[in-house]
Order: structure tokens, then sequence, then C-alpha cells
């Protein structure tokens, strides 16, 4: 993955525990930086003696904002949420990797609902405002924060409202007035338009929840979208799993080329690959950004840490390299399917 040197030039505080951060694009490298609306860009920042590796949600529209804009709250504990919020300033650079990200609007033909929870709100707003700029569709957003003071875009969504009033609902579901969302809230919201596109954005529990409610109305998963981040601060990994001694290799189509891959034994499935000149797709390697993720076709892994996959990513065959050892000799991973 290759880095790029981009300007700071614009930081707004949206709420008490979050900023946005515009990004100046230089003409050479405008074209790397063409995006669509719910992808997301890949920050390299300086920590220490090293770096640490993170993926942020643009906040921008391409339709309707001219440079790239990303929004980031504060996590307790979070290095690079907290480096973010407290040390960068205008005219500082930062390395970033081209956008990249597969929560995106993939027909523009049916109406959209979609679900946020605090900052899962960055690329849904990106979402929403290429939607309405760029189809007919309708748009409807249940947004959940813990206080009012904490609705990050509050005027921005204002805005939309007043700008689309026939064709953008937003809710608004403050958890310190009504409670935590529950099953009984979401299908409230939900009605009787359940032939829409769902797009989920949150914590993990907000995100589940709203998925096995959906699914509980008679959606269907293809109709689902979800992005799942781990949390900036550090994440507890499971148990180090028993892994077998006697696998020699497996196989993996990239690029439209199957591949057999010799393995490394103790390494991940992902670490075998780019030793043997094989680069598919990743970033992070902490399964925090969900970018290694693929389709297991045969064969059984184990991984390390699987909290960024939903319960429908597992129940599609869907894997972490980076995080997946092997159990048996007949693995067949697809990092060509979407």
């Amino acid at each position: 993955m290759n880095f790029y040197p981009l300007v700071v030039s614009d930081i707004n505080e949206e709420t008490s525990q979050a900023k946005s951060f515009t990004f100046k694009i230089e003409d050479k490298y405008r074209r790397l930086f063409n995006y669509q609306a719910g992808q997301f860009l890949s920050l390299r920042l300086p920590y220490d003696n090293g770096y640490l590796d993170r993926c942020y949600s643009l906040s921008s529209s391409p339709e309707e904002d001219k440079a790239l804009k990303i929004t980031v709250k504060r996590v307790t504990d979070g290095r690079a949420s907290n480096l973010l919020n407290d040390s960068i300033k205008t005219g500082d650079i930062i390395d970033i990797a081209p956008p990249s990200g597969r929560f995106v609007p993939t027909t523009n033909r049916s109406p959209i609902t979609l679900f946020a929870g605090g900052s899962g709100i960055t690329p849904i707003i990106s979402i929403i405002k290429h939607t309405l700029s760029k189809t007919s569709l309708d748009v409807r957003l249940f947004y959940t924060n813990s206080t009012q003071d904490q609705i990050i875009f509050e005027q921005e969504l204002s805005e939309l409202c007043r700008r689309y009033p026939k064709r953008f609902h937003c809710h608004h579901h403050i958890s310190a007035n009504k409670g935590r969302v529950n099953e009984s809230a979401i299908k409230h919201f939900v009605a009787d338009n359940t032939q829409h596109d769902f797009f989920i954005c949150g914590p993990s529990p907000f995100m589940d929840l709203t998925e096995n409610t959906l699914q509980t109305l008679g959606v269907s998963n293809q109709a689902i979208f979800l992005e799942r981040f781990i949390a900036d601060a550090e994440s507890t990994l499971d148990v180090e799993p028993p892994i077998s001694s006697d696998i020699a290799s497996f196989d993996a189509i990239l690029d439209g080329e199957q591949h057999t891959v010799p393995y490394l034994p103790g390494k991940t499935l992902l670490e075998s690959m780019l030793a043997h000149d094989l680069k598919p797709a990743y970033f992070c390697q902490k399964a925090r950004c969900g970018m290694c993720m693929v389709t297991k076709q045969n064969g059984d892994v184990v991984m390390r840490n699987s909290d960024i996959l939903s319960k429908s990513d597992v129940e599609q065959g869907k894997i972490l390299l980076c995080q997946s050892l092997p159990l048996s000799d007949d693995i067949l991973v697809n990092c060509d399917a979407e």
C-alpha cells in the first residue's frame, strides 16, 4: 500500500469529542484520491518511535464536497483518535493511502434507510449526500447518540432536511431521554419500508441488533450493508488458537488467478501470501479495518480475532486473512469475491 503526504487544510470541531479534518489534494495526487461515497482513508500517524495505522471513513461526498474530509471521535485510551484531536494542526502533513472500502451504494435503484450510532454517522452522511444529490430516491436516517450535544453533523443534517423536505427524513434517538435503542424502536422506524436498501454503521451491539431486527422483518442479506471498525483503543485478542503443523500449502484466488501458496508454519494466511509475493488488499493486520476480508470457499481456518465480522459475514464464509490460521490442507480463499 502506497502512502502520499497530504496537508491538513482545515479542522472543524463537530462536538466536544469529535473533529473533522479536511485534506488538500495536490493535482498530481487528485486521480489517486477519487472516491465513492461510504469509503474510508488509511492513515499512517507518527507515534513514539513508530507509527499508528488507522482507517477513518470519509464524511465528505464526491459530488458535494471539493476536498477530502474525515471525522474522528475521541475514544478513551485511543492513541490515534486522541493524537488527532489533541495534536494535529492546520498545515500538518499526514501520510494517507488512497480511498478504499465496499460500504458504498451499488444500485441507486432502491430507496435507502440508514442506521447510524455515534461516530458511525461518518460514512453514512457521505452516502446520504451522494444519494440526495445524484438520484431521486428517498432517504431515511435513524441516528442514535447518548446525549443531544454529541450529535455529529447536527446542523448539516438539519440543512439537508431543509433542502430535501420531501425526500430526506432524519430521526434522532437520544439514549439519555429514550433509553437504549431496542428492537421495537427499529421496527417502528422501518415500518413498511422493508424493500429499501439498508446501511448500518456504529458500535457492534447496535449493528448486531439492527441487522438481526431487519432479518426478522424479512429483509434479505443482499439488501443489508454494514461497515464495522474496531475501536481505536487496543482490543483484546482471543487466546492463541491451536494450529496444525502438517499443512504445506493452501490455494488463493487473486486477480483472476488461482495460486498455490506455501504455508509458513505459525503464520497467518496473509503473512504466507505476502512472503510469496502475493499482495491481496490489507492494511492494519489487527482485525480493525476489515480490508483483508475474503471469502473462504473450502477448508477450515481459525481466526485469532473476528470481532469485526458480522453474523451474516460469517454465514457467507467471510474470513480475515490477517487473523486466519489453517486447520485443514484443502483451504481455498477467494480474494476477488465481493
